[in-house]
């Protein structure tokens, strides 16, 4: 049996808060987490606005679990940006998985977790949006 409790205690230590703004809304968010997840099974969506994040320094990250041997889709879903904020993926070892910045323009990662744990994703934030308060970090996490 699947249990969300790791992932959303994590989730909502990193991302609690949600701001109902146009570009955050739960509503916006499912849709774009329905149609970046195609054949995943949707496990946990994560948003909150730029403008709550006052210690950033052009960064934002957040944890979610995964359980070894399975399979997961994470998406970007950030939005209201000048430019698609890079991210990445890194194991529970820390060990950088996957990085945007080799594949522009890719808003998705498939990976098969090699061990249970924590993994962590990182946005950088382009310069151009530090103080862009409209602006909605987010993504989503599916498995197959």
């Amino acid at each position: 049996m699947r249990t969300l409790y790791t992932l959303a205690t994590a989730l909502m230590l990193t991302l609690v808060g949600f701001t109902a703004q146009a570009q955050c809304s739960d509503k916006v968010i499912k849709k774009a987490t329905k149609d970046g997840l195609g054949t995943y099974i949707f496990e946990s969506a994560a948003f909150k606005p730029l403008s709550s994040f006052t210690s950033s320094k052009g960064m934002v990250e957040a944890a979610f679990s995964v359980y070894s041997q399975e399979s997961y889709r994470v998406i970007n879903l950030c939005q209201s940006f000048s430019e698609l904020p890079e991210f990445m993926i890194y194991d529970t070892e820390g060990n950088l998985l996957f990085s945007s910045s080799k594949e522009k323009g890719k808003t998705n990662y498939d990976f098969v977790a090699q061990k249970s744990g924590d993994y962590k994703i990182q946005f950088k934030i382009p310069s151009a949006d530090a103080k862009n308060g409209g602006a909605c970090v987010a993504f989503a996490i599916g498995y197959k």
